[in-house]
């Protein structure tokens, strides 16, 4: 398989691995509850019942089972990720820093493009203003008057959009080089599970295994 399908294999089976644990971790999955119905004692001649009042999810795995395919999984995911490490040490870049390069690029770009698009402006609020002065008889008189709100950007928007011409080149350069890692580089690795299909019915079939 290629390096694509391995890291997608590699995500499935870190699914199965955390269904399996939200299985385990709800309590009903895990333990059997009976209610002991003691009428005997309540009254002569009755007969004691003991009710199964359990609520277990619909899938009902046996938890012995279910803790034997986790540490199955774990044993596939880590030889797949060693066939992935011997993949990725062959390749003529450093795939981890290229994808963590734009990641940040990415972000960043966002960023530049809000700055790119922003403009300078004002805004006429109309009679916001307060100040008091004195009338001809020595009063304090409130009176209102407009403020125009000016703002002003302060760096260079041609600068800015120089920036993000250049930095989208440089992510879409990268991604294709990534891209075209993915499917061209070779792991050697063979699926011991068929990790096709709806989590619940792989971790059915492998039950039956």
């Amino acid at each position: 398989m290629n390096l694509k399908e391995a890291f997608q294999a590699q995500n499935k089976i870190g699914d199965l691995m955390n269904c399996i644990t939200r299985y385990l971790s709800d309590p009903d999955n895990v333990m059997t509850v009976t209610e002991k119905h003691l009428r005997s004692k309540a009254l002569a001649g009755q007969q004691d019942e003991s009710v199964d009042v359990s609520q277990k999810s619909d899938e009902g795995f046996d938890v012995g089972r279910l803790l034997g395919i986790w540490q199955e999984l774990m044993a596939e995911k880590e030889r797949l990720g060693m066939a992935i490490g011997k993949a990725k040490a062959g390749m003529d870049f450093n795939l981890d820093a290229a994808v963590d390069g734009n990641k940040s690029r990415r972000a960043f770009l966002d960023m530049l493009q809000g700055l790119a698009n922003r403009k300078s402006s004002h805004e006429l609020q109309k009679r916001e203003g307060r100040g008091y002065v004195f009338n001809k008889d020595g009063n304090q008189t409130e009176y209102v008057y407009d403020i125009d709100r000016i703002m002003t950007i302060d760096y260079d928007r041609n600068k800015v959009r120089a920036m993000v011409k250049e930095l989208t080149r440089a992510a879409d350069e990268v991604s294709i080089k990534i891209d075209e890692a993915l499917l061209q580089t070779q792991v050697d690795y063979t699926p011991k599970f068929d990790l096709a299909g709806e989590n619940g019915f792989i971790l059915e079939e492998m039950m039956e295994k």
